[in-house]
């Protein structure tokens, strides 16, 4: 495996494993760990941990290293601000191209639905993954979809706890079924109107979690 691919390898399973909940905002990541977990170079892990941490998922401070970075409630705010004119963006650009050919897009909607109904969130959470990773793609603008990307790397976490402590989480599903009605009716606007609706909910959401789940904002 040549270098560029094993740094993917390394930063995918970080970003896995910020996802999963196996790790936590505050934690601290070793070099020497994550070469020894995963059977790869110290150097590798390096340029992983500083390619996530120009993403912002994590945070280095000198003498303390490498560790999952902790936001405040006024940079989710603002995070989601910028997340919520991003995905409207994707999802106008999107339109045309899923207008045109809906299969894809109809069955992960079907999915999602099914997923919900059932209480699965797993499934409902890989279904939701794949349903932005299409409208990313279908839009045709790879710095928009690598933007977002980084976004979505950043403020992961919170979204993660929302969606193992919240079975409301679900409720976002209606959201998804506005937006596939619009993209499928060849509504650009009022799919863009859906997925700002979609981005807020989720935002209210996380900012309804504990402090405890937050950094403490600068004096």
């Amino acid at each position: 495996m040549n270098a560029v691919s094993t740094v993917d390898e390394v930063t995918a399973a970080i970003v896995a494993a910020v996802r999963a909940g196996r790790i936590v905002p505050g934690q601290r990541l070793t070099e020497a760990e994550y070469s020894a977990r995963l059977g790869v170079s110290r150097s590798s892990v390096r340029e992983a941990f500083r390619r996530l941490t120009a993403d912002g998922l994590l945070d280095f401070a000198p003498h303390r290293g490498v560790a999952v970075r902790q936001l405040t409630r006024k940079e989710v705010d603002d995070l989601f601000a910028i997340r919520g004119t991003l995905e409207a963006l994707v999802v106008s650009l999107a339109t045309r191209r899923l207008h045109a050919e809906p299969d894809e897009l109809v069955a992960l909607r079907r999915e999602m639905d099914e997923a919900a109904t059932a209480g699965d969130m797993n499934r409902f959470t890989g279904g939701n993954a794949r349903f932005h990773a299409l409208l990313a793609a279908s839009a045709d603008n790879p710095l928009l979809a690598q933007t977002l990307t980084r976004l979505s790397n950043t403020i992961y976490w919170l979204q993660f706890r929302v969606l193992v402590d919240r079975p409301a989480v679900f409720d976002t599903n209606r959201e998804h079924d506005r937006i596939v009605d619009a993209i499928v009716a060849g509504d650009a606007a009022a799919a863009e109107a859906a997925m700002r609706d979609h981005v807020e909910r989720s935002r209210r959401l996380i900012q309804s979690l504990s402090d405890e789940h937050f950094a403490a904002s600068p004096a």
